[in-house]
């Protein structure tokens, strides 16, 4: 382990943080289609956002927990954009600690001569410390070397017994005892027998509690700006003050927009501008005066009669005034058979032999079979247009 003194000076009694990870500047986000580019752009000025709450709340350790960027391929225009953000941070400290998507490798930013201001501490590999005696802190903190970690970082790990704060940034996989990951595995004994006072946590986008083992606080973050819609709802970093054996961290909400997952029921539509109603009523209900500017998965749900048309395309276009909206049709058809003719058509043959099939399946081919009763349908009363993202 590396060891380097960069400031000098009296110890203090605590020291006020904030804590941020995954943030993946430059991630293409494909999936949003037109929608992407203005997401970028707004995942970077949610970056810009923290290092402005950093000089607000006279924040004089950030820690960035690896993810800063999606890839070491980052454009020039950007990195010289987030190089001025931190030399803009005067009086605070920033600790990088590259993860498994922006690792040090020989083509990585990190690794420019001359470009990374003098506040910026970047871990280069193992796991190393730095004593900030002005600070009274010794933060600890590793990097990976590639996309792979599965070594733990902290295996064999604690710290000396003194009187100094000890802070550790890493990016890691939070697993069980003897569980296997690629990622810096890293179990809860770990944790609590390297007696650090908070360990900063990236790489797992979901936000947890400030979690305790033994004496050691730790938390994930979770990423401030959700990706996709396996990270929903609210993001942000953890803000606050950390001191010797003790750790006051507040969450605080940083996103401009949030991916939320929404369950309608449209058993009641008869047509597409009332199933639409139905789900803006909910967005609206649910979020208030914010409702147009989030990311929407809709789950469709209910029954549906028959002769009743729902097409995808149309309900899109009527919530035109939504950010983003992807729209999954779960519903199930609703066939009351007395009223099927008994005449043997195909459209009745085809209900039948759809409907025996559906209530033998199980769950997952339930779903598929449900969908291929709906466009059958759908083909039968002429419309064969169909959109389902």
């Amino acid at each position: 382990m590396l060891e380097l003194i960069v400031y000098g000076g009296m110890n203090v009694k605590e020291i006020r943080i904030l804590h941020c990870a995954d943030m993946h500047l430059g991630a293409e986000l494909s999936t949003l289609g037109r929608k992407a580019v203005t997401r970028r752009a707004e995942v970077k000025r949610t970056f810009l956002n923290i290092l402005k709450l950093c000089q607000d709340e006279k924040i004089q350790l950030l820690l960035i927990a690896g993810d800063l960027f999606d890839n070491v391929h980052v454009q020039r225009n950007m990195l010289e954009e987030i190089k001025n953000g931190l030399a803009d941070l005067e009086d605070t400290i920033v600790a990088i600690a590259p993860g498994n998507h922006d690792p040090i490798t020989e083509d990585s930013p990190y690794l420019l001569k001359d470009f990374w201001p003098d506040n910026v501490i970047i871990f280069k590999g193992a796991l190393e410390k730095i004593e900030l005696e002005k600070l009274g802190v010794r933060l600890w903190g590793g990097a990976f070397t590639g996309t792979y970690q599965v070594d733990s970082m902290l295996k064999n790990f604690t710290i000396p017994d003194d009187e100094l704060i000890n802070i550790c940034v890493i990016h890691g996989e939070l697993v069980a005892p003897h569980q296997k990951s690629n990622y810096n595995p890293i179990t809860e004994m770990q944790l609590k027998n390297s007696k650090v006072d908070y360990v900063a946590l990236g790489h797992i986008h979901k936000q947890t509690e400030v979690l305790k083992a033994g004496n050691t606080y730790y938390a994930y973050s979770g990423c401030p700006e959700g990706r996709g819609f396996d990270e929903l709802d609210e993001k942000g970093v953890y803000i606050g003050t950390v001191s010797k054996g003790l750790c006051r961290l507040k969450y605080r909400r940083l996103c401009q927009r949030m991916n939320v997952e929404l369950h309608v029921d449209i058993s009641d539509a008869k047509n597409s501008k009332m199933a639409a109603d139905i789900i803006l009523d909910k967005m609206k209900s649910r979020y208030e005066e914010n409702y147009s500017e989030n990311l929407y998965k809709v789950i469709l749900e209910g029954m549906i009669t028959d002769n009743v048309s729902i097409d995808i395309d149309d309900i899109k276009a009527i919530l035109y005034e939504i950010f983003f909206v992807k729209i999954k049709d779960h519903t199930t058809v609703k066939i009351d058979f007395d009223a099927v003719p008994e005449e043997t058509t195909l459209r009745n043959i085809f209900i039948r032999k759809m409907m025996e099939r559906i209530n033998d399946a199980g769950p997952d081919e339930k779903e598929k079979l449900n969908k291929a009763l709906r466009l059958g349908l759908k083909a039968f009363f002429g419309e064969v247009k169909y959109s389902e993202d």
